[in-house]
């Protein structure tokens, strides 16, 4: 089954894409619970284990985001043919400067393997250079798939526009047909009260989606 893959890093604006596909109707997993239950860390073998982790989280949703996602871009691509990937990334300083913001300097087990060292004060360079070649290994995976491959940049203000255009008829929705007549809910004397609690439902929405955005790149 095709699926939505969000394979940008952390503090890269995941979770606002997480948002955004489920305001679009999708059901968007993120592995990090089933990691800390599931994954054990004095076992061999941690890519395997990780790699089973994210793609039976993935299998359980329409869509997938945040890390360890940006590891096993190959091992989904494989899993689950013709699915979209979308890779989101910031510049370079303002993504190190978030991480150092919201994470520990002490790295936790699963940071210590995508980074290769114990915390963040004094290896920075290091790890922003995995982050840019992580980024650059993806880029040349896809290439020559402009249909399966997205970069978005919230930074600067990608958006809407090209998510649901990347997405296309074949993964949207469909359209609502909202003004067939039917009893209830969708009858003439409920359509104001329909309308007028819609209204307030999108404004919220995207006064939320707002405030996760901003989140996000602080």
């Amino acid at each position: 089954m095709r699926k939505i893959i969000c394979i940008g890093h952390q503090k890269t604006g995941t979770t606002s894409i997480a948002t955004a596909l489920e305001y679009l109707g999708y059901k968007v997993g993120n592995p990090h619970k089933k990691l800390r239950t599931d994954m054990n860390w004095r076992a061999p073998n941690h890519r395997e284990q990780l790699k089973n982790i994210t793609i039976d989280v993935l299998a359980q949703n329409d869509a997938i985001e945040d890390t360890p996602c940006a590891h096993f871009h190959k091992e989904l691509d494989e899993a689950f043919p013709g699915s979209k990937f979308i890779l989101t990334q910031r510049d370079t300083d303002n993504w190190i400067r978030s991480f150092r913001n919201f994470f520990s300097n002490k790295f936790n087990p699963f940071q210590k393997w995508m980074y290769g060292v114990d915390q963040l004060k004094g290896n920075e360079e290091a790890i922003c250079r995995i982050y840019e070649d992580k980024n650059q290994e993806m880029i040349d995976y896809f290439k020559d798939r402009p249909d399966d491959f997205l970069i978005l940049d919230l930074e600067k203000g990608d958006g809407w526009l090209k998510l649901v255009t990347f997405l296309g008829d074949d993964f949207l929705k469909p359209f609502p047909h909202a003004n067939k007549a039917q009893k209830g809910w969708h009858s003439n004397t409920n359509r104001k009260r329909r309308n007028t609690i819609l209204r307030y439902f999108y404004v919220i929405t995207i006064i939320v989606l707002m405030i996760v955005w901003i989140y996000q790149i602080t």
